[in-house]
């Protein structure tokens, strides 16, 4: 754990008010009640700096809720801590002034609060602003919550674009790439009594692609729409009935018709299918089968439908919506039906012809049987129908009938390998596996008492108790086969739900979606299509955009998932705005980082994703500190004594795990804060920031960051029992940040020169100490007589440290430090005692004038420490994984080789070669020193080298 110590504390109390208008009219909390005189300056969301003293605080949207916070004017608040402890202060927070923000040239597209004003004064019903930046220009980047939109403002407030939406950004696991199909299993059997026409109806207007009629025969050859053969079961000892789909067991006339049959081996007792003719199944009514979990409010109500109905109904439909819905209908029990001469498959195909429903994109014809699909093959083959067929698979132990029938040993599970799946192939185009055999379940017995635990307490054991174990391969092993994978059933009831979901239907589909499901069987196709369009959609949008709440668009990111993060690198060329919540496709603790291009004002997609060590946690402040690292607030939703987590990370965005996931290192725990001085005044030496929302992150230098809390006036209690004021603290870190110099305080006072992604020229001054940083391009910097900084970055670049001459110039000039950076770069330090650092590339240094230091990096670079003229006493840098540079001036006595990360004495060898001396690390050559004695060199020991930190 990182020690902490606090350096400064300030506070703004909490109530404080700004000029304004009154606000929170209807809010009230601890005392407090709207309207208010005035608005509140809290809920503190953002910070920058201002200047040297002072800082810059957005304060989100007011009270929470876009309903509360429709009188509340969006703006950032400049203030100045005078901190106890770094600046000696009374920890007061002085209030200077604020920026509103505003549409006054009506960019917004959608009504705001304030719409019929010629101002357009932005307010908190418009949108929630949680996270800001500075640009180079001035003007000002906001990440909003309710779109989540970012948008632009110039430094007065005022709206300079229409807001940018958030694309969606999201690959397709599928087999053809394109969004999986939604099969209405049974139709929507989890709404209406399963296989009859209503059911069908409402699974297409509920959005299923295709809807799943189950297909047994009646005595008279016609094929029905049943789930089973057994219209009803009873248990033959008690005559209770124990399932039924239809009213027969209550109809009197067909109680002759109950009798006992063995069907795929397993013994039934009820009513059957092939016992009635078409016109006897047609006098009855359907019932739902799952009347404990279902209602039956629809019972008896509905008639037994024949393949040839659906069939209307599905062209009923096109003809009235243009909607063009598929047939997906199984075949059950054919070896059954084949032994007592009432073969489907024939008739299946007839009927496809008769009614002219033969388009291959709108038909999957499905079998837990192999046989049958084989046969089917052929018969398909001479009617002229190509329609694909799928292979339906149960659990892993378990076996296809007709193999059963045949002697075949082997299980789904064998089906289900990389070699089965190839077989299958031969005459399938898909598979139907039950789910469980892609993300498998188990119960558990934590009690160890010998049965599994009961983990919701219901008293029963069903998949509510199971927990889910790592996914299988059978997506990706099919789909090398060629095949499409639809899975089943999902449904939306708890009793069918693992553990793992807690409830959350929903979360189920997005785990297959990311696993490359190309299709689902769903009892809710409201559910299935909901979650498909979800992941699916164009944008990113909350409960709160204007498209949601208007009804044309779906939500598929949770209330307050916005943008809370929004970081600007130290280019100033680049945002990174980071969600708060979890996009629907994505795992539930994955936040996108979004990466979006200043000067086209466009995204360009994800620069990764932040990993929440908890999915109940949400993250507060996204900082910089250098081009590839920034600071990330995560906290969990407890205050006061119930604050468990609160910490600052450092994530590095150029190091991802195969998820996408970017490295992230704890860099300070808010709970557990060192204060020996006791700055502020409680008492104590240790310190703790136990609020519900931190959400301001900035770094001040290499050891010091600054935090400040949200105190969600007036609802926040983390110090109880009075309300939480805005507090403000400064903390020093145990170990140093690598800090961009165009980061932190001391940016503010140095000379920055930025260049731009093309080729430039840009030159330092010979009065100031430049930074100058020329981005892409092949470019030449030359700083002035100063201490410079140069950075040549992307592109081939010529670096000079004094003044832009090609001489190798005088003994005047600074001591500089030049960065190749990327590319094949040249760089000369000139006069001045300088540090030259190739980068990557094949690069070469001249170090000129003065005891330099030259390291070329990545590539086989050409290192030369003095010029013609000058001398100095240099320092040649290797280190191993670098490659081969060539030295060519150094020497003995004057010179030193520098080894770095880690290498030592005792880890190289010294050889001569010709006129040269190598010196290698095991099989890698890292220098060539040319015309120096290798025997010299070893003898003049540790002398000639030295070790670089």
């Amino acid at each position: 754990m990182p020690n902490i110590e606090l350096k400064g504390f300030a506070f703004l109390p909490a109530d404080t008010f700004a000029d304004g208008p009154p606000t929170g009219q209807d809010v009230s909390g601890n005392d407090r009640t709207g309207p208010f005189e005035g608005p509140p300056v809290q809920g503190f969301s953002g910070v920058q700096f201002a200047d040297g003293e002072s800082f810059w605080f957005l304060s989100d949207n007011g009270f929470g809720g876009r309903n509360n916070s429709e009188d509340y004017p969006l703006r950032i608040y400049r203030v100045d801590p005078d901190f106890q402890g770094a600046e000696a202060g009374d920890g007061t927070v002085e209030l200077l002034n604020f920026i509103q923000l505003s549409d006054p040239d009506n960019l917004i597209p959608f009504e705001i609060q304030n719409e019929g004003t010629a101002e357009r004064l932005l307010t908190g019903g418009d949108f929630d602003p949680e996270s800001f930046v500075i640009a180079a220009d001035g003007t000002i980047w906001v990440g909003d919550e309710f779109g989540p939109y970012l948008l632009h403002f110039d430094a007065t407030g005022k709206l300079l674009d229409a807001p940018f939406s958030t694309p969606n950004v999201f690959e397709l696991n599928t087999l053809t790439g394109e969004a999986p199909i939604v099969i209405g299993h049974r139709g929507a059997s989890g709404e209406r009594p399963e296989h009859t026409l209503e059911a069908y109806k409402l699974a297409i207007e509920q959005g299923a692609d295709f809807i799943e009629p189950d297909l047994v025969p009646t005595k008279d050859g016609v094929l029905v729409a049943r789930h089973e053969n057994a219209i009803a079961i009873i248990n033959p000892e008690t005559g209770e009935v124990i399932e039924a789909t239809t009213n027969v067991a209550d109809r009197p006339e067909f109680a002759d018709r109950l009798t006992t049959k063995v069907i795929d081996g397993v013994e039934i007792t009820g009513w059957f299918t092939e016992d009635f003719t078409l016109a006897e199944l047609k006098t009855l009514k359907a019932r739902e089968r799952l009347p404990q979990l279902r209602s039956t409010e629809f019972d008896d109500q509905f008639e037994i439908p024949t393949l040839a109905e659906v069939i209307e109904l599905v062209k009923q439909v096109e003809a009235e919506t243009g909607k063009k819905i598929g047939i997906y209908p199984e075949t059950k029990h054919p070896t059954y039906f084949d032994g007592i001469g009432l073969s489907l498959e024939e008739p299946l195909v007839e009927t496809l012809v008769e009614t002219e429903f033969t388009d291959p994109d709108r038909i999957f014809i499905q079998s837990f049987e192999v046989g049958n699909l084989k046969d089917l093959n052929g018969l398909l083959e001479d009617a002229g129908v190509d329609a694909p067929l799928v292979q339906l698979y149960s659990s892993a132990t378990e076996q296809p009938y007709d193999f059963v029938v045949s002697g075949d040993t082997r299980t789904y599970g064998d089906l289900a390998t990389p070699e089965g799946l190839a077989e299958v192939a031969t005459y399938a185009e898909g598979i139907g596996p039950f789910k469980r055999l892609i993300i498998p379940s188990t119960t558990v017995d934590e009690d160890g008492d010998g049965q599994p635990d009961d983990l919701n307490g219901d008293g029963t054991i069903s998949e509510a108790d199971r927990v889910l174990g790592e996914p299988t391969s059978l997506i990706d092993d099919a789909h090398d086969a060629g095949l499409l994978v639809h899975p089943y059933t999902f449904r939306s009831e708890d009793f069918f739900l693992a553990s793992n979901y807690g409830g959350n239907e929903l979360q189920e589909y997005e785990d297959f979606i990311r696993l490359g499901a190309d299709g689902y069987f769903t009892d809710f196709p409201a559910a299935g299509d909901l979650v498909r369009d979800q992941v699916t959609a164009d944008l990113v949008r909350s409960p709160d955009n204007p498209e949601v709440r208007a009804g044309e668009a779906v939500s598929n990111l949770r209330g307050s998932g916005g943008y809370e993060g929004l970081a600007i690198t130290p280019d100033k060329q680049t945002l990174y705005p980071l969600l708060e919540g979890s996009v629907a496709g994505d795992p539930e603790n994955a936040l996108r980082i979004y990466e979006f291009d200043v000067a086209s004002s466009q995204f360009q997609g994800l620069a990764g994703y932040y990993q929440l060590e908890n999915p109940g946690h949400n993250i507060g402040d996204f900082a910089v500190i250098n081009e590839n690292e920034y600071l990330v607030i995560e906290r969990d939703n407890g205050q006061a004594d119930a604050a468990q987590f609160k910490k600052v990370f450092k994530v590095n965005l150029s190091e991802k795990d195969a998820d996408g996931f970017v490295a992230k290192q704890e860099v300070a725990d808010l709970l557990n804060i060192q204060d020996p001085n006791d700055l502020n005044g409680d008492g104590s030496t240790t310190f703790d920031f136990p609020f519900v929302t931190i959400e301001d992150v900035l770094v001040i230098d290499e050891k010091t960051i600054l935090v400040a809390n949200d105190n969600n006036y007036p609802f926040s209690v983390g110090r109880p029992p009075e309300i939480d004021n805005n507090e403000i603290i400064l903390l020093e870190l145990e170990e140093a940040l690598d800090l961009d110099p165009r980061a932190g305080l001391a940016a503010l006072s140095r000379t920055i020169t930025q260049g731009t992604q093309a080729g430039e020229t840009l030159i330092g001054s010979d009065e100031a100490d430049d930074f100058i940083f020329a981005s892409g391009g092949n470019d030449v910097v030359a700083g002035g007589l100063g201490d410079d900084q140069l950075y040549g970055e992307d592109g081939n670049d010529v670096l000079r440290g004094d003044r832009n001459t090609s001489s190798s110039g005088g003994t005047s000039g600074g001591d500089d430090i030049l960065y190749g950076g990327a590319g094949n770069d040249r760089l000369g330090g000139k006069g001045g005692n300088d540090q030259l650092y190739g980068g990557e590339g094949r690069d070469q240094l001249f170090g000129d004038a003065g005891d330099d230091l030259l390291r070329g990096g990545l590539g086989n670079d050409i290192l030369v420490g003095d010029s013609p003229r000058f001398r100095g006493e240099d320092t040649f840098v290797l280190a191993t994984g670098e490659g081969t540079d060539t030295i060519r001036d150094f020497t003995i006595g004057e010179d030193l080789i520098g080894l770095a990360d880690g290498l030592s004495l005792g880890q190289i060898t010294i050889t001569q070669s010709n006129q040269n001396t190598l010196i290698s690390a095991e099989t890698e050559t890292l220098a060539i020193l040319r015309g120096v004695n290798a025997a010299d060199l070893i003898a003049s020991g540790e002398a000639s080298f030295t070790a670089i930190a």
